[in-house]
């Protein structure tokens, strides 16, 4: 739940010149927290794994009591006061809101429901789904979760598990890089950055791993070259192709139909992760680690072309124009 809320409360209550800086963190404490993992897995059984994880929740819970709920949500109730109330709380006791107020109190709430399929908005819906496919079909979590068994198949002579931290610091700094460049740079040319950056890294392990495992060619001076790609790759991937799709969601969905489609956009997300994990091992074992990663090297050139040729650019804009650009006949 926290996947699909989160990312629309940052797009609703902050302002388009800090969105995407702002919008980028819960990503990266998301990374942080695999980075706690993947650490904590080497000194503690997965009980202890549990309680970690039980603990880093209730900072999260007393947050959620002081924040008050977003503006455009009281608009969309018909609640006014409390939205005035709401606004002037996030921009401070000091800040003028009457003109952003104004903005706001123009947003159209009619047949929230019987919207949700137009072909206006299907169109967004099909954009946010497709940057969520693009960015599991990556292969990123397979990568993620398997990277120890991965270095050890390698035939690599690095620590696994040291290979493994190192993986989970470069995916948490990586984020903040991010987060500093995405509203100088845009969402886009950050993606395609990303997209071309984990294509290139994938293809690479391919063609390490076919000649390790197929063409059984000594590759120990080269030992280190599987950690090398690793690395971009985590880093193309926390650069762009990771935050940028769950920043974008809560930017350009319709106010109509935000909450119910981030709902579906989060879900599928999580299914795509599903099966990416769960057929990843099999992939490996009936066509090779070489042809997995080739596999998703393609994916990458074609999440190009639909970046080009579907994905707006949204930074720096109001969640109003954007919604006026993406649903303009």
């Amino acid at each position: 739940m926290t996947s699909f809320s989160l990312p629309i409360y940052l797009a609703e209550t902050l302002e388009p010149k800090i969105r995407g800086r702002l919008g980028l963190f819960p990503t990266a404490f998301g990374n942080f927290g695999i980075l706690i993992c993947f650490v904590a897995g080497n000194l503690f059984e997965w009980r202890g794994l549990a309680a970690i994880g039980i603990l880093l929740t209730f900072p999260f819970l007393l947050v959620i009591w002081i924040v008050p709920e977003t503006p455009r949500w009281y608009i969309s109730q018909r609640k006014i006061r409390k939205a005035r109330a709401s606004l002037q709380w996030l921009r401070g006791k000091n800040c003028d809101i009457s003109k952003e107020m104004d903005e706001l109190c123009n947003i159209k709430n009619s047949d929230r429901k019987l919207k949700m399929f137009t072909n206006l908005h299907l169109k967004v819906f099909v954009i946010v789904l497709g940057l969520m496919f693009f960015q599991q079909f990556s292969g990123i979590n397979a990568i993620i979760f398997y990277t120890t068994q991965i270095f050890e198949e390698s035939g690599s002579s690095l620590d696994a598990s040291l290979c493994t931290a190192i993986i989970g610091i470069v995916n948490f700094i990586s984020t903040f890089v991010a987060a500093v460049v995405v509203d100088r740079l845009g969402r886009k040319i950050l993606m395609y950055i990303s997209c071309i950056i984990m294509g290139n890294m994938l293809a690479i392990l391919g063609i390490y791993f076919f000649l390790l495992k197929v063409r059984q060619v000594d590759l120990k001076s080269v030992e280190w070259l599987p950690l090398t790609c690793f690395i971009l790759y985590v880093l193309g991937f926390s650069f762009g192709l990771g935050p940028i799709p769950w920043l974008m969601m809560g930017e350009v969905l319709p106010a109509a139909v935000r909450g119910p489609a981030a709902s579906i956009c989060a879900s599928f997300n999580w299914t795509c992760t599903f099966i990416i994990t769960k057929t990843f091992p099999l992939l490996v074992e009936s066509i090779g680690a070489h042809y997995a990663f080739w596999f998703f090297s393609l994916i990458m050139i074609c999440s190009l072309v639909f970046l080009k040729l579907f994905v707006p650019e949204t930074k720096k804009r109001t969640l109003e124009d954007i919604e006026r650009i993406l649903t303009t006949k």
